[in-house]
């Protein structure tokens, strides 16, 4: 929010100009918290230590959120916290059940259930904070994205979307295995190498998504089929 009171001045010659700016745009807020969250479990601490950190996280967002729209921001879109238990290189260092995943793996998107319950923990607060943000501000529209369910979906039905390989599998890796996923070699180091066809694969190194898998999220979001309140996007698009 710092840089971006710093860019305002740029963007308008004036107070008036920069709220007509603000007011007219749409403001993307991107997913906060996931590599607190991330970084925690990769340093061995608990799950519920993790969880400790979402009111702080969820804070943070709020006050973030009150601070764009009292430049005069309209229109939020604020993303939810992603699935973290289908991340590839998460599955690979607890896939033998290692403290905080415990094994506990979802019969239908392979996904580990307790790391994904510290992102529906998350989500669920975020919404909250989200509610009492439309009452204080009805004249902003804020709409929530939910990014875990527009990967769950894909995790479910992967060939639906288009994806030949596993979801919980690696483009970019060199574990081989269930995931590709070698711990000691992410992607680029010396051992993980690419796969040939990026476009049939989710997960590009273990953490990140391929532009194929962003490429059918983004679509659900500006369609609303991921959106809260579901609305599409397009409508604020100006003539």
């Amino acid at each position: 929010m710092g840089w971006f009171k710093e860019l305002l001045p740029v963007l308008g010659s004036c107070a008036h100009e920069e709220r007509k700016i603000t007011a007219s745009s749409l403001f993307v807020v991107g997913e906060m918290g996931g590599n607190d969250y991330l970084n925690a479990i990769f340093q061995n601490r608990t799950l519920d230590e993790a969880k400790s950190f979402v009111p702080g996280i969820i804070d943070a967002i709020r006050s973030s959120l009150a601070e764009l729209i009292g430049v005069g921001a309209k229109t939020v879109l604020v993303q939810g916290m992603l699935p973290i238990g289908c991340e590839p290189r998460l599955l690979e260092l607890f896939k033998h059940g290692r403290s905080a995943g415990n094994g506990d793996y979802d019969s239908e998107t392979g996904c580990l259930t307790s790391f994904n319950e510290l992102a529906e923990l998350h989500n669920r607060a975020l919404n909250h904070a989200l509610d009492e943000l439309r009452r204080a501000h009805p004249g902003t529209v804020i709409v929530y994205a939910d990014l875990y369910r527009a990967v769950t979906d894909i995790a479910v039905s992967p060939r639906r979307y288009g994806f030949g390989c596993g979801p919980l599998f690696a483009c970019c890796g060199g574990g081989g295995g269930p995931y590709n996923v070698r711990l000691a070699a992410r992607c680029g180091d010396e051992g993980a190498a690419a796969c040939g066809e990026p476009s049939e694969y989710v997960s590009w190194d273990g953490i990140h998504y391929t532009e194929a898998a962003n490429r059918v999220i983004a679509r659900g979001i500006v369609e609303g089929q991921y959106t809260t309140p579901p609305i599409s996007l397009s409508v604020f698009s100006s003539d």
